[in-house]
């Protein structure tokens, strides 16, 4: 009986021990991204340690921290360009007289006060594509570097995610072929080296990969999972810091939106969660709060309050009613803009406009503006700057279309390019900003697409 109580108490120190080291990387992490925004030539490569300077604002001492206790902290800067830089933050401790242990967490950061110049995208230029056999139905793309992790169907060609790598601005080329997830998957979303991915799977809904090298993905690489409420319901992400926030299809009895922290992504937490009679199609956030594109026939736009991801609620005034009752199925934001994409319908815009200028909930005057789109709406992203949108959709004729949103703003008819593929219609794009390039992924293809001029 002793030795037993003996190693359940060990067992009890080393986890304690775990979770304290996440928590000073995490620290680490959090004072860099403090001196990214004061000013980000702060971020210089190296190893550093992190303290309180006499201003009170973060700042670099030293090359690492020592804790009483023993707890090691270093965090290096590996400098990628003049305006983006990797970091890693690892903790280590002896654990008794013969081990040790460490923890490692890393990120990625950019200076979001470059102005980078953004091409012209009125003309898109088709610079490569690839199809794949069958019908994958590709579903969403997210993106790492050059690389692209891109969910899909199970079946007849698909593999549920699929991995391309577009770093040579031409042809996307499938790397880490032998992968297969055995399920379908709906949306992923990527933060610094983990990948979240929502799949169809029954008891583990959302699975977690290590992407620090995405050619050599597989399932070796999954980190964890975690189990919804329901079965296979979870459909979009959003991230912000250390929070996943994760949508889910509509359920009488569970909640539809959940917050989970993911510190360690090894070991992900649930901070709260919250029911709503709609199901969460697309899901993002601005200035504290979640824009909800869902199903809810009254309120297409549902408003989350999440400024505390442990205490989530519905924000005071609720949402905004669309026309009709098309679900809404996509959602972006960005300065004063919130763009909502919907399913195709008859008596109704497929592209809505709202302005966010006056709060949280969106409200006219100014707008809202209104778009036909010609087909359901499923995927968009407005590009950082906020003057183009990059929208996909099932128009049979312009399955990518470009939106001017000054134009939008002026009243003016906003679409100024659109493409045409022969692989199916429009199901998900990306934007990369760090080389102003957009990737379109249809029912068979995966097409990269660059301004023109």
């Amino acid at each position: 009986m002793t030795a037993v109580l003996f190693v359940g108490q060990e067992g009890a120190l080393q986890s304690g021990e775990q979770i304290r080291a996440v928590y000073l990387s995490s620290k680490a992490l959090t004072a860099a991204r403090s001196m990214r925004d004061a000013s980000f030539v702060q971020l210089t490569a190296g190893q550093h340690g992190t303290c309180i300077g006499a201003t009170g604002l973060w700042e670099f001492c030293g090359q690492q921290n020592v804790t009483a206790d023993g707890f090691t902290t270093t965090l290096t800067i590996l400098s990628l360009s003049e305006s983006h830089v990797r970091m890693t933050a690892e903790t280590r401790w002896r654990e008794g007289d013969s081990r040790s242990g460490s923890v490692l967490l890393a990120e990625e950061l950019t200076d979001w006060r470059a102005i980078k110049p953004i091409g012209d995208w009125t003309a898109p230029h088709l610079a490569g594509s690839t199809t794949i056999e069958g019908q994958p139905l590709f579903s969403a793309v997210a993106l790492k570097g050059e690389y692209a992790f891109v969910t899909s169907a199970y079946g007849d060609g698909g593999k549920g995610l699929h991995v391309f790598d577009y770093s040579s601005g031409t042809d996307p080329l499938p790397v880490a072929t032998g992968f297969d997830l055995g399920v379908a998957a709906y949306s992923a979303v990527v933060s610094g080296d983990v990948l979240y991915v929502a799949t169809a799977d029954p008891s583990a809904e959302i699975q977690m990969f290590d992407v620090a090298d995405p050619s050599q993905f597989s399932l070796s690489k999954r980190l964890a999972s975690i189990d919804l409420p329901g079965s296979g319901r979870a459909r979009s992400f959003a991230f912000f810091g250390s929070t996943l926030f994760v949508g889910a299809t509509e359920d009488a009895t569970e909640p539809e939106l959940f917050a989970f922290d993911v510190t360690d992504p090894a070991s992900p937490q649930l901070l709260s969660s919250l029911q709503d009679s709609t199901s969460v199609f697309g899901l993002s956030l601005h200035d504290g709060f979640a824009y909800i594109a869902g199903s809810m026939d009254s309120m297409e736009v549902r408003v989350a309050d999440a400024f505390d991801p442990a205490d989530l609620s519905i924000a005071t005034g609720e949402g905004y009613n669309l026309t009709d009752v098309h679900d809404a199925l996509s959602v972006a934001t960005v300065n004063d803009d919130l763009l909502i994409g919907r399913r195709n319908g008859d008596g109704i815009e497929e592209l809505v406009l709202l302005d966010l200028g006056n709060g949280a909930i969106p409200s006219s005057p100014p707008g809202p503006w209104f778009q036909e789109i010609g087909g359901s709406v499923p995927s968009l992203v407005a590009e950082p700057g906020g003057r183009y949108a990059f929208i996909a959709t099932d128009n049979i004729a312009a399955q990518l279309q470009v939106a001017d949103l000054a134009k939008f703003r002026a009243g003016q008819f906003p679409v100024v390019a659109t493409a045409t593929t022969l692989t199916g219609g429009g199901r998900a794009v990306a934007y990369d900003a760090q080389h102003d390039r957009v990737l379109l992924a249809t029912d068979r293809g995966i097409l990269l697409y660059q301004p023109g001029g």
